[in-house]
C-alpha cells in the first residue's frame, strides 16, 4: 500500500526514484495515495438549512448528487475548517475535512445545530477512502470499476466532464463504492474512492494490480504545492480568513448565499476592502524551511513561509503568507535560524515560464 497521504509535511520531503516515476504518472497517467481525511454525516430533515447556516458556501441548494467546497468559520471570520460537503440523498450530507482540522468542526456542528433536526456522526472508523490524481485519472478510474458494464447507471462514465463535488454511488464486484470528484489538486483531476471499512480489502487489492500507480505523501505533497492546495493546519487556520488562503478563487466562498457563522468579515472584505495578506508562491535557489521569515530589501517583515516542497519541474518552492504590497517578481530575503537565502515571489498555483 502507499504511504499515508499525509505524513509529516512540514519539511521539504525529496523525491526518490519511485516518487518520480509517481510525479510522471501525475502527467501522463493516474497516481493513488491512500486517504487521510476525517469524514462525517449530518442527516435529518433540516441538514440542509443548518449546514448552510455554518459554512461559507452553499448548501441547502444542492441537488442529490453534487457536492460543494467550503469552509467553516469563526465569528470573527477565521478559518475552522477546509470541508468538502457532498450531498447523497433529500437529507443526507457526507463531509471531508482535514484530520487536523476536524475536532473544530464536528465541534461547532454540535454548538450550533440542533440534533433533533439533523444528527452529526463520525464516520471515519466506518469508511476506508483512496485518492485518484492525474490526468488519466478518469479513463483509469473507469477502467478500474469495469464502467463498461454499468454505464448506464450515471450520465457520464468516464467522469472527464465531471463538476468538483460531483459524486456517485456503484455496486462494483459486490462492493459498494462511491465515487466523489475533489479539488485536491486544482486542474489535475481529483477523485476519492469511498467505500465501506469491511470492503477495503478487497477494493485495495484491486487498485494496487490496476496501471494506477501508488504515491507517497512526499508525491502529493509536492503536487499540492504546486497547485497553490492550501492545507488547513500548515498554509491555514483559526488564525486565517478565507481570503488570506485564497479560498475565494478556490470557489469555496459564495458572496449571493444568505447569512452564517463569520460571513460579516467575509463580505466587508470582498465587498469594501482587501486583505493585507494572502498565500503566495515562493521560488528558490535554495532549499525553504517552513516557518521561516520573509523581509524585503528595506529589513521589514513581510511574511512567512508554510508548505515547503523540492519540485522536479521548478526546484525549491513554498507556499508562503505574503504581504500585499510585495508584488509577484519581487525578491525577499528568507531567514531562518542562522541560514539565510532568496527566494522569488510568484503566482499561484506554478505554472511554467512561458
Amino acid at each position: 500500500p502507499a504511504p499515508s497521504a499525509h505524513a509529516d509535511e512540514r519539511h521539504a520531503m525529496p523525491l526518490a526514484s519511485a516518487d518520480l516515476d509517481a510525479y510522471a504518472a501525475l502527467h501522463d497517467g493516474a497516481v493513488w495515495f491512500a486517504g487521510a481525511e476525517h469524514w462525517s454525516s449530518v442527516r435529518g430533515p433540516k441538514a440542509g438549512d443548518a449546514l448552510n447556516g455554518l459554512v461559507t458556501n452553499e448548501v441547502a441548494a444542492l441537488a442529490v448528487g453534487d457536492g460543494v467546497h467550503a469552509a467553516a468559520l469563526t465569528p470573527k471570520g477565521k478559518v475552522i475548517a477546509d470541508l468538502m460537503m457532498f450531498r447523497t440523498d433529500d437529507e443526507t450530507f457526507l463531509v471531508s475535512t482535514p484530520i487536523a482540522a476536524a475536532d473544530g468542526w464536528m465541534t461547532l456542528v454540535r454548538k450550533y445545530v440542533n440534533p433533533r433536526l439533523a444528527k452529526l456522526s463520525d464516520e471515519s472508523d466506518r469508511v476506508a477512502t483512496w485518492v485518484v490524481c492525474g490526468k488519466e485519472a478518469p479513463r483509469l478510474l473507469a477502467n478500474l470499476l469495469a464502467l463498461d458494464d454499468i454505464a448506464t447507471t450515471i450520465d457520464d462514465p468516464a467522469f472527464s466532464d465531471w463538476p468538483v463535488g460531483r459524486h456517485v454511488a456503484l455496486r462494483w464486484d459486490s462492493v459498494d463504492v462511491r465515487v466523489l470528484r475533489i479539488p485536491m489538486l486544482g486542474e489535475t483531476p481529483s477523485f476519492v474512492l469511498l467505500a465501506d471499512i469491511a470492503a477495503a480489502a478487497v477494493l485495495q487489492a484491486r487498485i494496487v494490480a490496476s496501471p494506477i500507480v501508488a504515491g507517497s505523501a512526499a508525491v502529493r505533497n509536492v503536487a499540492r504545492v504546486e497547485s497553490g492546495q492550501p492545507l488547513w493546519g500548515i498554509d491555514m487556520d483559526e488564525q486565517t480568513i478565507p481570503q488570506e488562503a485564497n479560498l475565494q478563487d478556490l470557489n469555496a466562498i459564495s458572496f449571493s448565499k444568505g447569512c452564517y457563522i463569520g460571513q460579516e468579515t467575509v463580505a466587508r472584505i470582498h465587498f469594501r476592502g482587501h486583505v493585507n495578506r494572502n498565500l503566495r508562491g515562493l521560488t528558490s535557489a535554495s532549499a525553504l524551511s517552513v516557518g521561516a521569515s520573509l523581509t524585503d530589501e528595506s529589513g521589514k517583515v513581510v511574511g512567512d513561509v508554510r508548505s515547503v516542497a523540492t519540485s522536479p519541474a521548478f526546484g525549491q518552492i513554498a507556499m508562503a503568507m505574503v504581504r500585499r504590497e510585495v508584488a509577484a517578481g519581487a525578491r525577499v530575503v528568507v531567514t531562518s535560524g542562522e541560514e539565510v537565502s532568496e527566494a522569488q515571489v510568484s503566482p499561484l498555483p506554478f505554472r511554467p515560464p512561458t
